[in-house]
């Protein structure tokens, strides 16, 4: 178990806490009326005083907790990134401090030049898809990012195939300084691009969002709580990090493809049981809410040796969603999937050449299309059709609970060390030799329910196993590994005695949304030839790994990642 010397908020784990979260029978039923909060001229008013329980929305019979919980995952940001000044200019409503920015965190380099954090600057536009180009994310740039280290040196400028052991891991077991990010944005920039950064191109690796720029994540933190301890489980990118969140483990893998490409994950090796066949065996229902537009859902092919006999049942689109949300149907487990491939709102940064492009009279950067206010508006949807659910039997406002996060920060900048770590079972031969003793970079997480204080900062140590904690805690259900057993749970964003109601939750308006070239079905003429985020190529990578033909060439841009869909990708999952 991951321990922590800051004070915790919320019950200690043991009997308490078990009876805390065990639900059993159908919760209250909650009314969502007007909004309490709203934006005006671009700024977050502040939080208005919890005006407590009303007559419309009855306790739940077994106490405060959930029947319901939904997960929302989004793409390669941090903590710093996306709350670091959340609470720089004024005190959480509900007390205490958040572990944020301040103008003290900086990085230098080694020719002294030092870049320290601040708001994102410059047009709208180039804002909402900072930090352009994406920073490095797989392993070897993450332990620059942590350390400060480039081992052996050969492997500065060069791109991930190309690197060497020891894959610029440390030499020893030392606390991370966390002043390797401006270096490895900059070794990153040449490594891609091949050229040297400007300073002005370098200085975006220190930026971070003012709360004013998200306005729909600002509201709900302001509102709710958030952990500002929930640290991701790798120091790597996507796969590995979204295989631990259901599976406590990603078999010894750190980056998608790397060594034995996408074929790895889909080995019968890598059959051991997720959260979701817990789930199953014990009864208790699931769902996996994918985007009808990509065809194919990320958790389903990263899983598939343990999840295929469920791909036609267990999988449903957004639209699915929306309505089991309407209607009360919501299972015990909802697992969300944002838009990865082309019109993304999975809020990964751009990737692409440093290229303008004219598109229907606009001029948009080259790369892959991505704004950050896309998946404000996802997050705003989600949220607002969970506030104004009211149905009087099975999932409603006053039962569920709605938690948002991310898979890993991305290469984006966080000032707070990772802590050690709790291995799972491992091969004897790990991918570029890491024992997932260590966690990866602090994350955003956001807590949401009838129980959840407003403006609370929880600072438990979290990591990408407390959701497999709390849902085998609610259930009495086995752990999955040594790293799950015992991880904290949810159980301290249930504070409160009597539920919120849903009238009294705030209503949430996402800043506009540029008309996206990648948003026609599936694209406009001339940003077909767009490459795909990490994720995205991950995705149809999996997809020809386990259903293409031999040698087939794994898709890199809108136009073939589309074709590779419709040749593949219809029928393997349900879609009603």
């Amino acid at each position: 178990m991951i321990k922590d010397d800051r004070q915790r908020s919320g019950p200690g784990r043991g009997s308490s806490r078990r009876n805390f979260l065990r639900a059993a029978g159908v919760g209250a039923a909650g009314v969502a009326g007007a909004a309490a909060a709203a934006f005006a001229a671009g700024r977050t008013p502040p939080p208005a005083p919890d005006p407590g329980p009303t007559a419309s929305v009855a306790p739940r019979a077994d106490g405060p907790g959930f029947d319901h919980l939904v997960v929302l995952m989004y793409e390669n940001r941090s903590y710093d990134n996306i709350f670091g000044y959340l609470y720089s200019d004024a005190a959480p409503p509900a007390g205490g401090t958040a572990d944020g920015l301040t103008d003290e965190h900086a990085n230098a380099l080694a020719d002294g030049t030092v870049v320290h954090a601040h708001r994102y600057e410059g047009p709208t536009d180039e804002v909402m898809s900072s930090p352009r180009p994406d920073p490095g994310e797989e392993f070897p740039h993450v332990n620059t990012q942590l350390f400060g280290t480039v081992d052996p040196a050969h492997n500065r400028h060069r791109k991930v195939a190309e690197m060497t052991a020891p894959f610029n891991a440390p030499a020893d077991d030392s606390t991370p300084t966390m002043e390797g990010f401006l270096q490895d944005y900059i070794n990153t920039f040449v490594a891609n691009h091949g050229k040297h950064p400007t300073a002005d191109e370098y200085r975006v690796a220190m930026g971070a969002f003012d709360p004013a720029m998200l306005p729909v994540f600002s509201t709900l933190a302001r509102n709710f709580a958030i952990y500002d301890a929930w640290h991701c489980a790798v120091p790597s990118q996507t796969f590995g990090n979204r295989s631990f969140f259901h599976a406590s483990t990603s078999h010894g893998f750190v980056t998608n493809s790397g060594h034995g490409g996408y074929k790895k994950w889909l080995d019968a090796s890598n059959s051991a049981p997720t959260i979701f066949n817990r789930l199953s065996d014990a009864g208790i229902d699931w769902v996996v809410y994918y985007d009808e537009r990509q065809l194919v859902s990320m958790t389903g092919l990263i899983h598939a040796p343990a999840l295929e006999p469920y791909f036609l049942t267990n999988f449903r689109t957004m639209s699915r969603f929306y309505e089991d949300v309407r209607t009360g149907k919501l299972p015990a487990y909802s697992f969300l999937e944002p838009r990865m491939l082309y019109d993304h709102n999975d809020m990964h940064p751009p990737v692409g050449p440093l290229t303008e492009t004219d598109v229907d009279g606009r001029i948009v950067l080259g790369g892959a299309v991505s704004d950050v206010r896309a998946g404000e508006a996802l997050l705003s949807a989600v949220y607002s059709a969970i506030r104004d659910s009211a149905s009087p039997t099975g999932s409603n406002a006053g039962n569920t609970m709605l938690l948002v996060t991310f898979d890993e920060h991305g290469g984006t900048f966080d000032h707070v060390p990772p802590p050690r770590a709790t291995p799972p079972d491992l091969p004897a031969r790990t991918e570029m030799g890491f024992r997932f003793d260590r966690l990866g970079v602090r994350v955003p997480a956001l807590a949401i329910s009838a129980y959840t204080p407003k403006g609370a900062v929880l600072h438990d140590a979290m990591h990408h196993g407390s959701v497999i904690s709390t849902l085998t805690e609610k259930y009495g259900l086995p752990p999955l590994t040594a790293r799950d057993a015992g991880a904290p749970t949810l159980a301290s964003a249930i504070a409160l005695t009597s539920p919120r109601d849903p009238a009294s939750w705030p209503s949430t308006t996402p800043a506009y949304v540029p008309t996206n070239p990648e948003r026609n079905a599936p694209f406009v003429q001339g940003s077909g030839d767009r490459p795909l985020s990490p994720p995205g190529v991950g995705l149809v990578g999996m997809l020809v790994a386990r259903y293409g033909r031999s040698g087939e060439k794994i898709p890199a841009t809108y136009r073939e990642a589309y074709d590779t869909l419709q040749r593949h990708g219809r029928g393997i999952f349900g879609r009603d």
